[in-house]
């Protein structure tokens, strides 16, 4: 795991909140967490009311939309926002949630977010370290109480990102995936989106790019050769959208991991 596959931005810790939230996120995501209170949440149209402890995420895509809910005069509200490839990574293992879900019994799950807060506020290479493993176990822990109840299952979510993974072609075959998943091609680009807050392209583009990371950092295979065996026909191409994603050129890249 490396710290700069994620990056933390804010936090909120708001005993008695009452804020008013309506917008699209752009470019990061974050995970919210109400200890106890009410509210109401939607994603686009989509209306629910959440009494007690619920976590929910927040996302590229879909309008997100909370308020205190009707009987309350506010909700113990916190929450951690970051940004970085290792999110298409939790959803691609199927970690990452769009729907409000219950906070699991049994766990001090105030105490723990608390902690994540606490870590993600930290400057030092182990409090972030400490941070993402702290946030990933979390959303394993949901995961797996997910994974309990089939009503929360997405049968063709879980089929369009398997093909998008075994499917070893520089450029996909997005209409078969498609037709796999049940749907049309259109149907299925506006749902990915919804679902996932990144296009087709685009989480293809970063799973690539995160196995160029992990061909830069772990072997000795020249920069032509990553290229060639991630489907490039050029050197130039690569290296120009590896800057597009990360930042800073492969090259550069690969200096500063092994420093």
């Amino acid at each position: 795991m490396r710290t700069d596959d994620l990056t933390f931005l804010a936090t909120t810790y708001a005993p008695t909140c009452r804020i008013r939230l309506d917008k699209h996120l752009h470019g990061y995501a974050t995970l919210q967490f109400m200890a106890q209170g009410g509210i109401e949440l939607a994603y686009d149209d989509d209306w629910a009311v959440l009494e007690g402890a619920w976590f929910w995420t927040a996302y590229p895509g879909p309008r997100l939309r909370f308020r205190v809910a009707p009987g309350y005069d506010s909700w113990f509200h916190r929450h951690v926002g970051f940004q970085g490839p290792m999110v298409q990574r939790w959803i691609a293992e199927n970690l990452w949630f769009t729907r409000a879900q219950p906070a699991p019994p049994g766990m001090d799950w105030e105490r723990r977010f608390d902690l994540l807060i606490a870590l993600s506020q930290r400057h030092d290479h182990w409090g972030k370290l400490r941070a993402i493993h702290l946030l990933e176990q979390i959303l394993i822990e949901l995961a797996e109480v997910r994974a309990e109840s089939p009503r929360q299952t997405n049968p063709w979510l879980e089929t369009t990102l398997r093909l998008l993974t075994e499917n070893e072609s520089f450029v996909p075959d997005y209409s078969a995936i498609a037709r796999a998943s049940g749907m049309a091609l259109s149907t299925l680009r506006r749902r990915f989106r919804e679902e996932t807050g990144v296009s087709l392209h685009t989480y293809v583009l970063q799973r690539r790019t995160g196995q160029a990371r992990t061909l830069l950092t772990e072997t000795e295979l020249s920069l032509a050769q990553i290229a060639e065996r991630l489907g490039y026909e050029n050197l130039y191409y690569f290296a120009r959208q590896f800057k597009e994603q990360v930042g800073i050129p492969p090259g550069q890249y690969r200096r500063t991991r092994q420093v």
